[in-house]
């Protein structure tokens, strides 16, 4: 038994103008604030003295908090943003969360680790750039998430679709 590191849980920016995704970690971040935002209804039920609330759904976002490294991708991709600052589908970018702490490795003649992963239409919510500090500070506002897997080849992850069952990965045929 042992605590989860934070080096476990790593966003990827999908840095391509267009057309297959190029990931690049968000490196310099000092934050990872996961909050997954319970969109709830209450129930008055005429069976019930208080009324009850149930989770409806989920609208997940993820806070950043940049490092100003300028030879780094991640800061050159969000300082373009702050630069230009795009709205509607400009302000859009294709994430990758990735849970390095939940593998699944198969059991075959050449083994391979698939690791769990949400791959996100994400919307940029700028939020400061604060020169003093040296760190520019945003939200992921996670749309649309696709549940897989990644795989890792020389640090870099491929995104495979497929279903987990627990803790067993199926890619999809």
């Amino acid at each position: 038994m042992g605590l989860i590191h934070k080096t476990k849980f790593v966003p990827f920016i999908d840095v391509a103008a267009s057309g297959t995704p190029s990931w690049k970690q968000i490196k310099r971040s000092t934050t990872f604030s996961l909050a997954f935002n319970p969109q709830t209804k209450t129930f008055d039920f005429i069976s019930s003295e208080n009324p009850e609330e149930e989770v409806d759904s989920y609208q997940p976002a993820l806070s950043q908090s940049l490092t100003m490294f300028d030879d780094e991708e991640d800061f050159k991709t969000i300082f373009d943003m702050c630069f230009n600052l795009p709205t509607g589908g400009d302000a859009h970018k294709n994430i990758l969360l990735v849970f390095y702490a939940s593998k699944y490795t198969t059991s075959v003649e050449t083994p391979v680790t698939y690791y769990k992963a949400w791959q996100v239409d994400s919307v940029v919510k700028l939020g400061t750039l604060d020169s003093v500090n040296q760190s520019i500070d945003f939200d992921l506002a996670l749309n649309n998430h696709d549940t897989g897997a990644v795989t890792v080849a020389e640090g870099v992850p491929t995104w495979v679709a497929g279903t987990w069952d627990g803790d067993t990965f199926t890619p999809a045929a």
